[in-house]
Formats: structure tokens, C-alpha cells, sequence
């Protein structure tokens, strides 16, 4: 066989790997010359046992191996060779000088396949080279081909089973399917008989569900609102009342002088006054049936604020409203004020819940970017990780022994946001939870 073609040989496969184990290293040298020029890949060990241990890792496509060796000869490293899986399909050529026909025999014996005589001929090197290296190819390319040939009978046998698995499966699923779909059949019949009246009857549920969803939320709301006035009339009453007794004493003591009754009158009508001032907030805020219109968003944070102003002042807890300058939005003002009072008794109940010192709370108020922002801000310590994006869930609720239901939040979201067009949001900030109201502002040629 003549050498390799290498140009051809690089275009079609990587170039053969030949080992040459020779403990001579001029004969090394010469025979990694030759083998070069084919551009083979060229391994060298100059042992048996360092050659036995090259080709185990190289995987040679062909073993040139020297007899006469110190210590493992070259038979020995043929056996060794012949004798591990690795190694046994690599085929070896012995390069001799010994030209015996016993020891040529005690070679093949070995299991060598070829013999070169030394000194080396280039023409007989490279062609028995070039014949054994072919014949590994073929052998590879045979081996190749049958273990090829095996997988594919062996996956065509799998494929025809599974294809006849699932062909069984298909036929009972579509039985299956055909006694599903009859039965399904019969009772789209049925519903279809009753349809228009199921509908109608879930229509009626869900409507009486969402009115008295809304009806226990603003009832809980309301008697919120009813603690605040009670804690914001129970002082003035009782001034009220001192003043009366007073009065009384000092008339029948007949010590009181009409300066000091019209003082006490005063005084009583100043004090009645505030209350019918809350109460008219307590109107405004609650008002039903308020109309959809544009309104100073402010004036609602404040008349929310004088609501709980009293409460908080009596439980210790300070609140700032801050006023950066905000533009008119449109939606129903009772109800925006309603989701800031919700707010402000939600900062309270953390606050007094996990005893804060020096509680505060600040509201602010301003426009950005063409929106209305109000935050509210107290210094409870925030909302835990765990919940905090679950606080605007329906039912969800932290205030386990308490009446409400759990749907304010979610009410408070849904008038800001489907009602108004804004965004309601709650993030940690510092020391405490931020509630966060974003409103689009009310275009110019809409008056409040």
C-alpha cells in the first residue's frame, strides 16, 4: 500500500497515531522522521513499560515496538499489549535486527502482525506502515459499520414496539374518548335545557355576594370612623358638662353673676360647634351616593385627617401632612377619602400593635410628572417580606381577632385604581411600611 496522501487525508479524517516504543534514540529519531513526512501523529517511549503505558492513553492506530529492549523486552510488551482490553486491537510491527525464523515465529506468537528488519528501509518502513494502517482503518471502519448496524436493528426493534404500544393505547384512549364524549354530550343536553336559569341564578349570587362584600367592608370602615368620633366628642362633652354642673351650683348657691353664665354659654356653643363640625366631616366622608366629579384631592387627606387627629394625639402617636402643591383629580371624592382614612387607622393599629416608641406617621402630598402623589409613611417597622404582596389579596388579613374582613385593602386598590385610573402600592422604607397613591390629574378644561 503506498503512504497516506496527507492533504487528502486531513480533508477526510484526522491523520493515524503511530506509537514507536525503541530504547535506541537515534532509531527514534530516524523513524519519527519518516513517519512525518505522511504526517502521521508520532508518540515515542524509549521502555516497555512507559511504551505499554503511552498507548493506553494515546490509543495508537499502529505500534512500532523494538525486541531487544533492557529490562521488558519487546515480546513481553507485545503480551502485555495483547493482554489488556485497551490495548489488544492496536496492531504491532516489531523492528529487529534479529532475523531467526524462531524468533519471527515467537513474535507472532506474541502477537505481532508484521516484522521490519533493521537496518530500516524508508520504501519497505512507510509501505508496511501504510498497509497496516489501512488495514486498522478497514477493521475500524468494519467495526464501525456492524455496531451501526446493531444499534439501528436494535432501535428499529424498540421503535416498532413502542409503536405498537402506542397504537394499543391510541385504540383504547380513543374508546375511552368516544365513551367520554357521549357522555359529555348527554349532559351539555341537560345544561343546555337549564342554562339561561343557572345563569341567571349565578348572576344574582355573585351580585348579592359583591353588595355585602362592600357593605361589611364600609361597616367596618364606619365603626372605625364611629371610634374616632367618640374619642374626639368624649373630651368636648365632658367640658360641657362640667360647665353645666358648674353652672347649676353656682345658681343655687346664688353666686352666679350673668358674665360668668354668658361665659359658660359661650364656651358650651363653642364647644357644640366643633362637634357639629365633625359631624359634618363625618357627613362628607361618608356621604352615599356622591357623584363622580373632579375635587382637591388635598381637602379629602384633610378632612380624613381631622378624623383621626384626635385618636392619634390620645395615643400618643404624631402626625405630620405635609402639602408640596397638588392639582384636581377626578373620581368620587367620599371614596378617596375613605381609602386615606383606611390608611391612617392601618398605621395606627401597627404602631400601637408593636409599641413603638415616639410613633409617627407623615403624609405627604405633591405632583410629579404630571400625577398626584400622596405617601403615607409611619415607623412601625414595616410589612413583613412574607405578606407583603399579598396585603391587597380579598379575605387577606393580618387582624385575626378583630371584625373585619379583610377586603379593605382590596377596596382601597380597587377605587384607586379602577375607579380613579391611579396606582395604589405599599414597599418598605427605612423604619417602617410606605403606602404609595399615584391619581392622574384631571384635564385643564374640567373644572372641580
Amino acid at each position: 500500500m503506498e503512504p497516506r496522501d496527507p492533504v487528502l487525508a486531513d480533508a477526510e479524517q484526522p491523520p493515524p497515531a503511530v506509537l514507536i516504543i525503541d530504547d535506541d534514540a537515534n532509531n527514534l529519531a530516524i523513524v519519527s522522521s519518516l513517519l512525518e513526512e505522511c504526517r502521521y501523529t508520532i508518540f515515542v517511549a524509549e521502555d516497555g513499560e512507559s511504551g505499554i503505558s503511552r498507548a493506553v492513553l494515546a490509543k495508537p492506530d499502529l505500534i512500532l515496538l523494538d525486541v531487544m529492549m533492557p529490562g521488558l523486552d519487546g515480546f513481553e510488551t507485545c503480551r502485555r499489549l495483547k493482554g489488556s482490553e485497551a490495548t489488544r486491537d492496536i496492531p504491532v510491527i516489531f523492528m529487529t535486527a534479529l532475523s531467526q525464523p524462531d524468533q519471527k515465529i515467537t513474535g507472532f506468537r506474541c502477537g505481532a502482525v508484521d516484522y521490519v528488519t533493521k537496518p530500516l528501509q524508508r520504501e519497505e518502513l512507510l509501505a508496511r506502515v501504510g498497509v497496516h494502517l489501512g488495514l486498522r482503518a478497514l477493521a475500524k471502519s468494519l467495526q464501525q459499520a456492524n455496531d451501526s448496524l446493531e444499534r439501528r436493528v436494535e432501535e428499529r426493534t424498540a421503535e416498532l414496539a413502542r409503536t405498537n404500544d402506542e397504537l394499543q393505547r391510541e385504540i383504547e384512549e380513543r374508546k375511552t374518548t368516544q365513551e367520554a364524549l357521549a357522555a359529555n354530550q348527554r349532559d351539555l343536553e341537560a345544561l343546555n335545557a337549564h342554562l339561561e336559569e343557572r345563569v341567571l341564578e349565578e348572576v344574582a349570587k355573585n351580585q348579592e355576594k359583591d353588595r355585602m362584600l362592600f357593605q361589611s367592608a364600609r361597616l367596618a370602615a364606619m365603626t372605625e370612623l364611629l371610634n374616632n368620633i367618640a374619642h374626639q366628642w368624649r373630651q368636648p362633652l365632658n367640658n360641657i358638662a362640667l360647665l353645666i354642673q358648674e353652672a347649676d351650683v353656682s345658681y343655687r348657691g346664688g353666686v352666679l353673676e350673668v358674665n360668668t353664665f354668658a361665659d359658660y354659654v359661650n364656651r358650651c356653643m363653642d364647644m357644640i360647634g366643633y362637634l357639629s363640625k365633625t359631624i359634618n366631616v363625618f357627613q362628607s366622608v361618608f356621604m352615599t351616593g356622591s357623584p363622580r366629579k373632579v375635587f382637591d384631592p388635598f381637602e379629602m387627606v384633610r378632612k380624613a385627617h381631622a378624623l383621626v387627629q384626635t385618636t392619634y394625639e390620645q395615643m400618643g402617636i404624631v402626625i405630620n401632612v405635609v402639602n408640596g402643591g397638588m392639582q384636581p383629580v377626578a373620581g368620587v371624592d367620599t371614596e378617596f377619602s375613605q381609602v386615606i382614612l383606611h390608611i391612617l387607622n392601618n398605621a395606627k393599629d401597627a404602631l400601637l400593635k408593636w409599641g413603638t416608641p415616639e410613633p409617627a406617621v407623615e403624609v405627604r402630598c405633591r405632583c410629579e410628572g404630571g400625577r398626584d402623589v400622596i405617601t403615607i409613611q409611619d415607623n412601625a417597622g414595616g410589612v413583613p417580606e412574607e405578606i407583603i404582596d399579598k396585603i391587597f389579596d380579598p379575605y387577606f388579613t393580618t387582624k385575626f381577632q378583630s371584625p373585619g374582613t379583610g377586603i379593605a385593602l382590596y377596596l382601597c386598590k380597587m377605587t384607586i385604581e379602577q375607579g380613579m385610573g391611579g396606582t395604589l402600592s405599599v414597599s418598605n422604607k427605612l423604619n417602617g411600611a410606605e403606602f404609595r397613591i399615584e391619581l392622574p390629574v384631571a384635564p385643564e378644561d374640567v373644572s372641580p
